[in-house]
């Protein structure tokens, strides 16, 4: 037992198999290249996935979004600076029932100076299944879609995305590893490889479970 134990604690702490993991997800897709794009003036739908937030009356909306969320609404309007068009489709609910996360996501968006008649909510959805969903029933394939949200977490939510038939594309942001980060394979036990562990097995058994699903 205590053999047991030292050995996923290295396994788990240790570079190689969560950044092994890490980077077989954040790989899949490469950031979205706007001049690659057919027609910049189309009105495309730039979902963009919700992340988390806090509360805290004492600050403004962009300090309550989680570190997740504010990239993956940084890299929207980044987007969407460069789509004359384009909508930000802003996503999540709230499960304490005060402001949801597409409220914040909208309420930061204004403040970073993007036209609110440039936003759409969804403040339903409580994960990235729902998301799609939502979405799918709302608008369809009527409007060309970017999906953006976390890199390790862009194949399962175009899984989602296709399983409702919207064929989006795909503009991945918040990188966990970087340049020699990602070469990393030996090193001292780190909280760091132990949350890239978590993550990597939670978007693995979220494809997984999202497969089993009718």
């Amino acid at each position: 037992m205590i053999g047991i134990t030292i050995g996923w604690f290295l396994i788990s702490s240790t570079p190689l198999v969560p950044n092994l993991l890490l980077n077989s997800l954040e790989d899949r897709y490469e950031p979205l290249n706007i001049e690659q794009l057919t027609d910049r003036e189309a009105e495309y739908h730039i979902v963009i996935l919700g992340g988390g937030h806090g509360f805290d009356d004492r600050l403004p909306p962009n300090s309550l979004l989680s570190t997740q969320a504010l990239m993956r609404l940084s890299e929207g309007i980044r987007l969407h600076n460069q789509l004359p068009n384009s909508k930000l489709v802003l996503s999540g609910f709230s499960s304490s029932g005060r402001t949801t996360q597409a409220e914040m996501l909208r309420n930061t968006a204004l403040l970073l100076g993007v036209d609110e008649k440039n936003t759409i909510m969804q403040k339903e959805p409580g994960n990235t299944y729902e998301e799609a969903k939502i979405y799918s029933e709302q608008f369809g394939n009527r409007f060309p879609v970017i999906v953006v949200t976390s890199a390790a977490h862009m194949p399962r939510a175009m899984m989602s995305f296709r399983k409702f038939g919207v064929e989006p594309m795909a503009s991945p942001t918040h990188y966990r590893l970087k340049e020699s980060w990602k070469e990393v394979k030996f090193g001292f036990p780190s909280m760091r490889n132990m949350e890239n562990l978590k993550s990597s097995l939670t978007e693995y058994v979220g494809m997984l479970w999202y497969r089993l699903r009718q």
